[in-house]
């Protein structure tokens, strides 16, 4: 993996954790699952809006 893939890896990821990072904030949901079930929405809602 070149420099510029872990670069847009780590991106990425930090994105995912400032989202759950807010998502737990600003919600009452205790279970895992339903905080990681809301990251991934988010994520897959992002990627649908980058790749139009």
């Amino acid at each position: 993996m070149s420099n510029e893939e872990k670069i847009e890896v780590a991106e990425k990821r930090i994105i995912e954790l400032k989202t759950l990072i807010n998502h737990w904030k600003t919600s009452n949901i205790s279970s895992r699952k339903a905080s990681a079930d809301f990251v991934e929405a988010f994520l897959s809602e992002r990627q649908e809006r980058e790749a139009a």
